[in-house]
């Protein structure tokens, strides 16, 4: 019986999950405003946006102290602008935030704030997070490990659910609106409340492959709310305090809750579940709730149909995304029939379009080389020809719609100066034709085109972060506004005559609304218990078709249209309960603060190269390390100087390294010492040596994903000079080698219950060999294939692999190959190896125990595999055969609620003994430690 420490080929997530290491172009040029509490480091051209992040750092840092704490540490905020995602992140290790400038689509998720604003005020309360969570035990791991060791201890002692409530607390606390404010935020809790059915902490902690469960936000935001208003705005102070010094070792937040409030962190959930849940169910239980009927079954997994279109003839063209398929766009009948029409493939927004048999949307494109560098181009599929094509040039695009000949397509466009504009795009040339004017610089979400195409509907925001409807000429530009701005949100608008239908968080939930456009008034037209996304009139003009969420995921409803029912409304009043009215002690709209000019200068791409920050443990067996790591600012920059012990030879290694990421190749350099390292020589003697080793590398990443796959291309050459301390009776102790290096891997999107692609590739070719001194040879070659299996969340993954080396002897290289399961390694000069693997999901437990281990699935892998030996040296040529066949159980974890961890155990039958042990059987446990440092 053997304990493998499984190798995992991920790294720290405490300082890669989120950046792009080398991800900018050297093109492009930074400047810095630097005050005493932040550095705001943006490109050239972005000083307006430097500036207000600056002002609204030093005004939140001043007065919003009093709930988290008064320690202080400067931070750097990176203002990236050349990617369309939408997002926001603070880390430590090294201690800095990265804002992504583009803001979302979707306005019933995230709001409608300016998205700076937004960014600011929600990412900086990470960093008082951070900065006041270095206390008792997390002070001595960040002395001792250094950020990242801070940044393990706090993530073990505080959970996710306070560091994102706490920070959504203050989008709400602090402006007039945040996510705390929007009715859609609650739908996955109140959607649970008004099924019946109440989750354990634990399965809500640790989410689940078979049911929906809401996320850490709304958890987060539920819980400290509920602190706040019972027990006083420090509360999470002094609660947070006592965790992160670990008074009281086993679940520290937990033990000092029951100390304040008498209830454990599950006492405490249950409390709070108890006073939103009746809001939820008596607001769904009223009388005038409006009656509909699902439009299809409850699907078995988890499913959302979204963006509803009418395709005539009682059929529905929807975008399906069940959590055992990738998502698709769908045509379906009314007795319930799909057929897929076409599956969008990767996207910054998953809209879509739909009118007269074509499909539009806005697919995402990367820039090869600079990973924070990407675009999106329009896509069309037509059902005349069933063929997909781009219809536009590379842009920065989103929410497309088509006119009823597919001639033409109007979508928003951004560019990076933070500009929007609609653009009007003739898809036979695939050239822009027009942009409309928008001297306000709104942000356009969803234009559609109006009747007879003269014009386009879309609702817009202002600078405040304000919504309203617009209409806007295609002929003159002009805009007409048929809503008041308001900080109520809209979603999607749907033209039909002279009828604008559109969802709206007015009241408790997003219901659809309408707007006649002959005299601008509005109506309510569903009133709904949870809230609804999308809609589409059914062609007679007597019923509406909506999304609405349920536990399930969003389903389709069918409801009559009643226009004379039609309650008037005011979409820029606000109609929700107190409960989405809150008022917190450090309340009030700082969106409005006049902000100072500051200062401006240049920043150098290459400033504090170094940066170290952390101690890094690595458990990659048989090798063992603690490494001191740094990065600069801006992720161009990578070093390392560390210690490395080889259990299998018994020997250490000194090792220091360099990473330079922000030119088209990466360069590095590096070098190191080993001490004791050992092998066989010529006459199968062991020899004992030292050695010193300098390298010089280039290599070149490359990101070719598109469509449906992702898609990455890596290749490079190492160097490298060794000398050998050996004893003298050894001649040519000198050896210099390259090493080359080919890694292509292809992956097709997966859906949530995919163990893996159902389709991909992954190819390494690595070469070792002499140029001068010692001769020594070595070359690797390896495939993976991924298959789909026979039912849907089955993976056959199919391996091949070979390796060679000189028969000389005099040197081994680092040795990657996957030998056949259950055997020691075996004397070679060549070996290959084939394997087929059929992964299965078993069961999904969704059970743990004491809020320590927690199963969301268990699976097994049925494997074979085959390989041939080869030993010729010396007039001696063996041929060895290594077959071996068995099962592997894999437990995919979470441990404390908070660390994901597979951990498994493998039986392998050996139909050929092993030579070195004479096994048949075997029996290994796979425990990849290294997981436990990747969160």
């Amino acid at each position: 019986m053997r304990v493998i420490l499984a190798i995992t080929l991920l790294s720290f997530s405490f300082s890669l999950s989120a950046q792009q290491f080398g991800g900018n172009p050297p093109s492009l040029k930074w400047q810095q405003i630097n005050t005493d509490t932040v550095r705001v480091i943006f490109p050239h051209g972005m000083t307006a946006q430097g500036e207000r992040v600056a002002n609204l750092v030093h005004y939140l840092n001043r007065y919003t102290r009093s709930s988290i704490g008064g320690l202080e540490k400067k931070v750097n905020i990176v203002l990236q602008n050349q990617t369309l995602q939408s997002n926001g992140y603070v880390q430590l290790g090294p201690f800095r935030s990265e804002f992504y400038l583009t803001p979302p689509p979707n306005s019933l998720d995230l709001g409608s704030l300016n998205w700076v604003d937004q960014l600011a005020v929600h990412e900086y309360r990470h960093v008082l997070q951070n900065m006041n969570f270095r206390q008792g035990v997390s002070k001595v791991f960040s002395i001792l490990g250094g950020q990242l060791g801070q940044a393990a201890v706090t993530n073990i002692a505080v959970p996710n659910w306070f560091w994102e409530g706490d920070a959504v607390v203050m989008e709400t606390a602090l402006t007039p609106q945040g996510r705390g404010r929007l009715p859609g935020f609650f739908d996955g809790f109140r959607g649970l409340s008004l099924a019946g059915k109440h989750y354990a902490y634990m399965k809500i902690r640790n989410g689940s492959y078979v049911d929906y469960v809401p996320d850490h936000y709304p958890l987060g935001y539920m819980m400290t709310t509920y602190g706040r208003e019972h027990y006083g705005q420090t509360f999470w102070k002094d609660v947070t305090s006592d965790a992160v010094r670990f008074r009281g070792v086993f679940y520290p937040l937990s033990h000092s809750l029951k100390k304040r409030t008498g209830m454990n962190v599950t006492g405490f959930y249950n409390a709070v579940l108890k006073e939103y849940q009746p809001l939820w169910n008596n607001y769904a239980a009223r009388p005038d709730t409006t009656p509909a009927q699902p439009l299809l079954p409850v699907a078995k997994p988890v499913t959302n149909y979204n963006y509803v279109y009418s395709a005539g003839n009682n059929e529905w063209v929807i975008l399906k995304n069940a959590w055992n398929k990738v998502p698709g766009i769908y045509r379906l009948n009314a007795s319930g029939e799909e057929r897929l029409l076409v599956r969008p493939g990767i996207v910054y927004d998953d809209f879509f379009s739909y009118r007269n048999g074509r499909v539009v949307w806005a697919a995402a494109r990367f820039d090869a080389r600079w990973g924070w560098k990407n675009f999106s181009v329009i896509r069309v599929w037509d059902n005349a020809t069933g063929h997909t094509k781009t219809v536009s040039p590379k842009g920065k695009f989103f929410s497309p719609d088509i006119s009823e000949n597919g001639e033409r397509v109007i979508a928003v466009a951004t560019t990076t100066e933070m500009k929007y504009s609609l653009q009007l795009i003739n898809t036979r040339t695939a050239a822009v034709e027009k942009q409309l004017p928008n001297p306000e610089n709104w942000y356009y979400t969803y234009p559609r085109f109006a009747a007879g195409e003269q014009a386009v509907i879309s609702a817009v925001r202002n600078n405040k972060g304000e919504m309203a409807l617009v209409q806007q000429s295609l002929a003159t530009g002009e805009s007409t506004m048929l809503t008041p701005f308001s900080y109520t949100v809209m979603g999607i608008p749907v033209v039909s005559g002279d009828t604008v239908y559109f969802t709206s968080g007015l009241k408790d939930v997003n219901n659809v609304y309408a707007i006649t456009l002959a005299d601008k008034k509005t109506y309510e037209v569903t009133d709904r218990g949870n809230s609804a996304l999308h809609m589409a009139m059914d062609p007679a003009g007597d019923s509406l078709v909506f999304s609405e969420f349920t536990v399930k995921g969003y389903k389709l409803y069918h409801a009559a249209l009643n226009k004379a029912g039609w309650e008037p409304a005011d979409v820029s009043k606000d109609g929700r309960s107190a409960w989405l009215q809150p008022h917190f002690k450090e309340g009030g709209n700082i969106l409005d603060l006049t902000h100072d000019s500051l200062p401006v200068k240049k920043y150098p791409q290459f400033t504090r190269p170094f940066n170290f920050h952390s101690w890094v443990p690595s458990f990659n067996d048989p090798d063992y390390s603690i490494s001191l790591i740094g990065e600069n600012i801006l992720s161009t920059t990578s070093t390392s100087i560390g210690y490395t012990y080889n259990r299998n030879e018994g020997s250490s290694d000194i090792a220091a390294g360099f990473t330079f990421g922000g030119w088209l190749p990466v360069l590095s350099v590096g070098a190191d010492y080993t001490i004791n390292r050992n092998g066989l020589d010529q006459n199968r003697q062991r020899v004992y040596w030292n050695e010193a080793t300098a390298h010089v590398g280039v290599s070149i990443p490359l990101n070719l994903s598109a469509g449906l796959y992702s898609r990455s291309l890596s290749f490079g050459s190492n160097y490298n000079i060794r000398h050998r301390y050996l004893d003298s009776k050894y001649k040519g102790n000198d050896l210099q080698f390259l090493t080359n290096t080919i890694i292509f891997n292809n992956q097709r999107t997966k859906a949530v219950q995919n163990i893996y692609t159902h389709f991909g590739q992954y190819v390494a070719v690595q070469y070792n060999s002499s140029v001068s001194g010692l001769y020594a040879e070595q070359l690797y070659a390896r495939l993976d294939q991924y298959l789909p299996g026979l039912w849907q969340n089955h993976n056959l993954v199919l391996q091949g692999a070979y390796q060679q080396r000189d028969n000389a002897f005099n040197y081994t290289f680092t040795d990657n190959f996957v030998y056949a399961r259950g055997y020691n390694t075996p004397l070679y000069t060549s070996i290959y190896k084939l394997g087929a693997n059929y992964h299965l999901p078993l069961v999904y437990p969704d059970w743990g125990f004491a809020q320590i281990l927690y199963f969301n699935r268990i699976r097994a892998n049925l494997f074979y595999d085959y390989s041939m030996a080869n030993f010729s040296r010396n007039n001696v040529d063996m041929n060895m055969r290594y077959t071996s066949a068995g099962t592997e159980l894999f437990f995919d974890t979470r441990i404390g609620n908070a660390l994901p961890f597979t951990f498994g155990v493998r039986f392998s039958h050996l139909f050929d003994q092993d030579p070195v042990d004479n096994a048949q059987n075997r029996v290994d446990f796979i425990v990849p430690i290294q997981q436990l440092f990747n969160y």
